[in-house]
């Protein structure tokens, strides 16, 4: 249902080998499968009031995931219009031991039960082992919950693992974050930050007029940044909300570049990022309104995304970019 190639859910993965480069930090819990175990049994828990936070959804970074939960449901959308309403199932009773290192594995894994889309809520199919009265109520709590709370919800990813610059060891690019110090696996052996693939972020480069093949804009950017983190490249964890003294580049990349040709196609990738970049959550004024008006040719992502916008200063070209999209998406719609 989501116009990402790239499934949103993986965001909720976590990695049990350490390497961070291939799944984030939050836990498996979200993979849409049903379980081989016939021990397991369906949780049926639903809590009075339903708690709601956002985290960003990395690597690569593509957004703000909105999450809404009770006891084990569970709401995600990654523009605010399309959710997909999941239910955990209950950890195998069998195993009562507990399991400090995976504690998304001890408490059960989710599953698809409901979508919400702008032409109405879709069931999915449950399977046997759910309670469909305990199933029922939790579509019908997270959706009333939806349809009534503000966008977007507060971010509380303060936690952020950066490669760092290798000759002055300063922040260079944000890998990805976590919500709590007990999401943090192993450091991984070698970090890489990851653009968002060419083939979900298509970027013009009316510079390149070279005849035969050049990589995409993307994948040059990898190479420089990779670059700048030299052949042994280091990470570090930092708290946001404790840490002062360090300069974070706001869009989530080093813009300090020495040479013209790099910082264009860094700039590049920025702009074209912009309507994703504009869901971020404590962004300075200025940087928000040089993102707003990188957005004038991206009209559609910014339809898409504009009700996880925490604020957007110049109205007047919000108004204009979704007149835009709604006309262009009448002449050609874009699939879903």
């Amino acid at each position: 249902m989501f116009r990402e190639i790239i499934n949103p859910m993986r965001w909720f993965r976590r990695s049990g080998s350490g390497d961070h480069n291939r799944e984030s930090c939050e836990g498996q819990a979200a993979r849409a499968e049903y379980p081989d175990e016939p021990a397991l049994q369906s949780v049926g828990k639903l809590d009075a009031t339903v708690k709601t936070y956002s985290r960003r959804m990395m690597p690569p970074f593509t957004g703000q995931l909105q999450v809404a939960e009770s006891g084990d449901a569970r709401a995600l959308s990654i523009d605010g219009k399309n959710w997909e309403i999941q239910f955990r199932f209950a950890a195998n009773a069998v195993n009562t031991r507990p399991d400090t290192r995976n504690p998304d594995k001890q408490r059960g894994k989710y599953t698809d039960i409901a979508s919400i889309t702008p032409a109405g809520l879709v069931r999915q199919p449950l399977h046997p082992i759910f309670d469909t009265e305990t199933v029922t109520r939790a579509i019908e709590q997270l959706s009333a919950w939806i349809s009534d709370s503000g966008l977007p919800y507060p971010a509380i990813d303060r936690l952020e693992y950066w490669l760092l610059d290798q000759s002055e060891g300063k922040p260079l690019a944000l890998l990805y974050s976590c919500i709590s110090a007990e999401e943090i696996g192993a450091p991984s052996a070698r970090p890489t930050w990851m653009a968002m693939p060419a083939a979900q972020l298509s970027i013009e480069d009316s510079a390149d007029h070279r005849t035969s093949y050049v990589p995409p804009v993307n994948a040059r950017l990898e190479s420089l940044i990779a670059e700048r983190a030299g052949p042994s490249p280091r990470a570090a964890w930092f708290d946001r909300a404790e840490t002062m003294s360090t300069e974070f580049p706001p869009c989530l990349i080093s813009e300090d570049w020495e040479q013209e040709e790099h910082d264009r196609l860094c700039q590049l990738y920025i702009r074209r990022l912009a309507p994703r970049l504009l869901m971020l959550q404590g962004l300075a004024r200025e940087d928000r309104q040089r993102l707003e008006q990188a957005c004038r040719e991206n009209a559609l992502d910014v339809d898409r995304f504009h009700q996880l916008y925490p604020e957007f200063s110049d109205q007047k070209l919000l108004k204009a970019l979704r007149v835009e999209a709604k006309l262009r998406l009448s002449v050609e719609p874009v699939a879903s």
